[in-house]
């Protein structure tokens, strides 16, 4: 019998939907097939119908099985390419002066493909930048911008109202203006620090769930 569960995957924390023909359980590993490909995810729990319209509104695929060791393994040996095409990609961004920040790069099961996580601040075409790298790799290359997704602005935000500081409003940080904020003069990080500092922060961040791979 087709069951539906919420599973959470990719390094970005993404939650989807899908259906499996097996029973699983909360916290198991398994090989599922998402809209980016076939990569592992966590299960959460089956969905309820009173938030499924608005956490998961449509099915995202499918769990073919439990994950092995093997794909376990094979996730851990594919951080090394990851990491050589997000150091190619970076360096590529920063020679060739792009308005783009590479932030992560993840490569799925069976190097089915890479995706480059970035953020731009002007229009800029990255097609010729990703079939070089897929060139250089021989692994499908892809980015997936995260400045296309839109957030919501909190009305009346609190800021230092400065010219060139963000929005007319100041909103270059909270509870502390200029002068504490993000923007203060001298921290500002350069494309390649601000690649490192994403990296360690992910690399941190599995650190700590292979440590405690059961969810609470």
């Amino acid at each position: 019998m087709s069951r539906e569960y919420l599973l959470q995957y990719g390094s970005s924390a993404f939650v989807g939907r899908f259906w499996a023909d097996a029973e699983f359980v909360r916290g198991q590993r398994a090989v599922i097939e998402s809209p980016r490909g076939r990569e592992l995810g966590t299960v959460l729990c089956e969905p309820h119908e009173k938030f499924v319209a608005t956490v998961a509104p449509d099915r995202d695929g499918r769990v073919i099985r439990p994950a092995a060791a093997a794909d376990e393994d094979g996730v851990a040996a594919s951080r090394a390419l990851a990491d050589r095409i997000l150091d190619a990609a970076a360096t590529a961004v920063t020679a060739a002066g792009l308005p783009a920040l590479i932030l992560d790069c993840e490569v799925l099961l069976e190097s089915s493909a890479a995706i480059l996580h970035v953020t731009t601040w002007a229009a800029t075409d990255l097609t010729p930048l990703a079939e070089s790298l897929t060139q250089q790799f021989g692994c499908p290359v892809r980015f997936h911008d995260l400045a296309a997704t839109t957030l919501p602005e909190e009305p009346g935000a609190p800021g230092c109202g400065k010219p060139d500081c963000g929005s007319g409003g100041g909103g270059c940080g909270t509870g502390g203006g200029c002068s504490t904020g993000g923007c203060s003069r001298g921290k500002v990080k350069s494309s390649g620090e601000l690649t490192a500092y994403f990296r360690d922060l992910r690399e941190k961040m599995e650190a700590d769930v292979a440590g405690r791979r059961e969810l609470l």
